[in-house]
Parts: structure tokens; C-alpha cells; sequence
């Protein structure tokens, strides 16, 4: 049982949430309930095993490093609680289950990609800055591609914008915590500001709602919270911040704001 709960963590489940965006295209097109939902599900559960096996491949890599690294250290493959070999054998059945999947609702390319995008980052990019945010940035992008693959959407391009923008903040605020320097602060800085500006524009071009537009406030509020927290705690992998009490009240008000233009307004 020990076992198992070691393969768990090499899973990385606190991560799971990031899948969210390939809901993104048939949310905001306002087709929530349409039929694609279950094709939508089979894709979040694609990409929870895609990524899960793209965890291991990373920490097989980060093997070295990662033992001499203060809280890495304790990762099941560094702290030797998983060999290497039956990390590599996690990671193969996990892909296999993935490229079933994919085949299965035709999403393949895009689990292809990003294995592809993931491995080149963990093996050349990591450490050259600030290539590095922009490959894990892509990730998300990837995501939302794919979610609007297979709900039949054409994604909007504030979408796309949005989204990238955003996932340079997150990225950049976690190498922030991890290293906190100068650099991944002030790209921390710009990125919050270009994500909460492409979605400003998004509300006001594309939605021309008030309810949309009152959702500024909270995705504002949201991000500078999540920036905060960051910067002045000692949180090594700040995604866990989404469960920060104001983060999810930010949340649910920016949903309850969206969802009635989207649904209730209609």
C-alpha cells in the first residue's frame, strides 16, 4: 500500500487541476451542456494520465539534481522510495493508457505534442531562461487547443492570448518561489498585467456584457492575491495556491459572473 501511495505522489495529483482548461472553448462559447461534455471528460482524463506520465519522465531526468535539492529531494524516485526503472515502467503505462484515449476521441496530435514539448523542456530547455516559461506556458495552450478540438469550437483568439498570458504568470511565479529572483519577478509583473488586460479587452470586445465585465474585478483581485502569496511565502510550488481561501472566493464569484452572461442571461 505504501507502494502504491508513492506512485501517487510521482503522479502528482495536485496538478490534475491545470486539465481544467480544455474546458475553457466550450465554456465561454456557451455550450456547457451540449453533448460534447462526455468526449470533454475522456479528454481531462487523457491528459491526467499524459501529464502523470510526463511527471515521472521529468523527475527521471531531474534524477540527479533533484536529490541534491532541498525539498526535491523528497520525491519518491530521489529519495530512491521508486527506482528509475519502475518509474519508466509507470511512465510507459500511463502513455499507453493515454494514446488509447486519444486515439479513442481523436485528440492524438495534441497528446503527442505535448509529450514531445514536455520531454524537450525537461531534457534541454529548463534551465535557459526565459525559454523555459515559454515551453511550460505552451502546455496550457496545448490544452485549450485540444478542448476545442473536440467540442467542434473554433477558440476565440482573446482566448488563446488569455490563456498564454496566464500560464506564463503561473509558471513564472512558481520558478519565482523557487528561486526568487529578479527576473521571474518582474516577468511575473508583466505577464500579470498582459493576462489581466487581454482579458479586460475580451469582456469589452467580444462579450459586451456587464456581468462580463464586472468579472475583471475578481480575475484581478485573483491574480494579485496569487502574486502575493508567492512572493512572501515559503511555498516552493505556489499551484497549490489555488486552494488559498481568497483565491477560490475570487473564483467563484468570477464563475457565478461568467456563467450567468454565458447561461442565464440567454
Amino acid at each position: 500500500m505504501q507502494k502504491i501511495l508513492y506512485f501517487i505522489i510521482l503522479a502528482r495529483p495536485y496538478q490534475w487541476h491545470k486539465n481544467i482548461f480544455i474546458l475553457a472553448p466550450i465554456f465561454f462559447a456557451g455550450k456547457i451542456f451540449s453533448d460534447k461534455i462526455y468526449n470533454l471528460l475522456l479528454l481531462f482524463l487523457n491528459f491526467v494520465t499524459v501529464s502523470s506520465a510526463v511527471y515521472s519522465i521529468n523527475d527521471i531526468i531531474d534524477y540527479q539534481r533533484d536529490k541534491s535539492h532541498p525539498t526535491k529531494q523528497n520525491r519518491p524516485i530521489a529519495s530512491g522510495k521508486i527506482s528509475k526503472k519502475e518509474a519508466l515502467t509507470f511512465s510507459f503505462v500511463f502513455l499507453t493508457i493515454s494514446f488509447i484515449l486519444a486515439y479513442y476521441i481523436n485528440s492524438i496530435i495534441f497528446v503527442v505534442l505535448y509529450v514531445f514539448i514536455n520531454i524537450i523542456y525537461s531534457a534541454f530547455i529548463k534551465d535557459k531562461k526565459p525559454l523555459d516559461i515559454f515551453f511550460v506556458s505552451s502546455g496550457f495552450v496545448i490544452r485549450v487547443l485540444a478542448g476545442a478540438h473536440i467540442s467542434q469550437i473554433i477558440p476565440s483568439s482573446w482566448l488563446i492570448i488569455t490563456t498564454f498570458f496566464l500560464a506564463v504568470f503561473l509558471s513564472t511565479m512558481k520558478r519565482e518561489a523557487e528561486l526568487h529572483t529578479k527576473i521571474y519577478e518582474r516577468i511575473g509583473l508583466i505577464s500579470a498585467t498582459l493576462t489581466t488586460v487581454s482579458y479586460s479587452l475580451y469582456t469589452v470586445l467580444e462579450r459586451k456584457g456587464m456581468l462580463s465585465a464586472l468579472s475583471v474585478f475578481p480575475v484581478f483581485y485573483g491574480i494579485i492575491r496569487y502574486y502575493i502569496i508567492a512572493e512572501e511565502s515559503d511555498v516552493k510550488d505556489p499551484s497549490i495556491l489555488v486552494f488559498d481561501r481568497e483565491i477560490v472566493i475570487s473564483f467563484l464569484t468570477w464563475f457565478a459572473l461568467i456563467f450567468s452572461d454565458l447561461y442565464l442571461r440567454s
